[in-house]
């Protein structure tokens, strides 16, 4: 017998899932789309290569998505989180230095009263 709270909370996760499918369906590289369906790369008349849902009908409810657009949004997502990355590098260093500077304040104090 399974525990029906378990149960229930995956039901939201894949419903939370799908919401954030369809949320963010034409930003980035796609890895699923709205409908379920597998993405492939397919390249127009023109020579220009999409993401497009398997199950492709231009009816909104399926993917299909520039992939210069798309590499070029994942690589700001990625510099946007190397910043903040960095940023947070910065500031962690920044604070064990300090933590440094304490601790030979301690010791020399400690020192000093023996």
């Amino acid at each position: 017998m399974t525990d029906p709270y378990y149960k229930e909370m995956k039901h939201h996760k894949r419903e939370y899932d799908w919401v954030s499918n369809c949320v963010y369906a034409n930003y980035k590289i796609p890895t699923k789309c709205i409908c379920g369906g597998a993405i492939t790369v397919e390249a127009d008349d023109r020579g220009r290569n999409y993401y497009v849902c398997k199950d492709f009908k231009n009816d909104g409810l399926h993917i299909r998505h520039d992939c210069l657009t798309a590499l070029e949004e994942e690589l700001d997502c990625l510099r946007s989180q190397y910043a903040e990355e960095v940023s947070l590098r910065r500031e962690l260093q920044f604070e064990l230095a300090q933590m440094r500077e304490e601790i030979k304040e301690l010791k020399q104090l400690i020192m000093v009263d023996r």
